[in-house]
């Protein structure tokens, strides 16, 4: 298929990365993306205009673009106005009876039930019908986000129940939002299992700092392994280091990206550059520290050897 766009006078730009989430985007994620990159979004309310979406909407937007990795926001924007639940409610018997008179919940405990293995108590099942009712998440949500539990090695009813009112509060209350804040997480997960082989830690748990660095390099800054492991063997080639160290990787990896070094060609580039403007550095402070110009000293060399020359005949 062959086409040619018409730009006009204006140009919107997007990253690579939105690409994998256009299918799992709401039609409102994907106008609020395209009013971030437009010239008019520089209010929330000037956002909420050009994408016909409420503050809400657009708050949930902009959240599941973040989740993504597709943009970050520092801005302040109005959040959900339905209120945070902290504890489950107490449901009577008619309660639940009107709440399942479509069969939904019914549905949604026995499939969850299938995924955990288990059967549940009158308890653990009142916490499906607070979860569809009271937080009012989609059927499709909580099942995925109960598969996601049980992946993770997290099966009880309440880790769900816990897991669903952070992401909750959080404003992650859409099942594209879901799907990129599980990504995410998946994607954190299998990089710091990497980063364990590579460093040999073994059993050792990661610090709240390791993790909060390992998230920095996979997740802010977007690294792939090959360019993690370089930074290591970067840091174990310094003689400074006897036993590698997250927070000193952390440095290394830190000065590439601010030279625009994002992919292991990247590196491999600009390490030989970096030792060549080192090397020289060097030599310039070394001239300093003697208390001469090396310009200097080699241009006095030259006239010396031409009067010795004029002497000599």
């Amino acid at each position: 298929m062959e086409f040619e766009f018409r730009f006009g006078n204006s140009v919107l730009n997007l990253p690579g990365a939105c690409v994998p989430f256009l299918s799992s985007a709401s039609a409102e994620q994907l106008r609020v993306l395209i009013a971030l990159a437009s010239e008019n979004g520089k209010t929330p309310e000037g956002l909420c205009a050009a994408a016909d979406v409420s503050a809400e909407h657009l708050a949930e937007a902009i959240l599941f673009w973040e989740n993504a990795g597709v943009l970050s926001f520092s801005s302040e924007l109005p959040r959900s106005a339905k209120p945070a639940y902290e504890a489950v409610p107490s449901y009577t018997g008619e309660d639940m009876a009107r709440i399942n008179a479509s069969g939904e919940v019914g549905e949604l405990i026995d499939v969850c039930s299938a995924i955990l293995g288990k059967t549940f108590t009158p308890t653990e099942s009142e916490t499906f019908f607070y979860l569809f009712d009271g937080l009012r998440l989609d059927f499709e949500y909580i099942v995925r986000l109960c598969k996601y539990c049980h992946d993770i090695g997290k099966p009880a009813v309440r880790y769900l129940k816990t897991t669903a009112i952070s992401l909750y509060d959080g404003g992650i209350t859409t099942v594209g939002a879901l799907e990129a804040y599980i990504n995410k997480e998946e994607r954190k997960s299998d990089m710091e299992y990497r980063i364990r082989l590579l460093y040999g830690f073994g059993e050792r748990a990661l610090t709240p700092r390791e993790k909060e660095l390992i998230s920095e390099w996979v997740i802010d800054w977007n690294l792939p392994y090959e360019v993690i492991e370089l930074g290591y063997y970067q840091m174990m080639s310094s003689s400074k280091v006897t036993t590698p160290r997250i927070s000193y990787e952390h440095k290394i990896l830190r000065d590439w990206v601010k030279e625009g070094c994002r992919t292991k060609e990247d590196v491999e580039k600009y390490i030989p550059e970096s030792k060549k403007k080192h090397e020289k550095k060097k030599q310039e402070e070394a001239a300093k520290d003697v208390g001469f110009d090396l310009d200097e000293f080699f241009a006095a060399a030259t006239l010396r050897g031409e009067e010795s020359s004029e002497g000599g005949n």
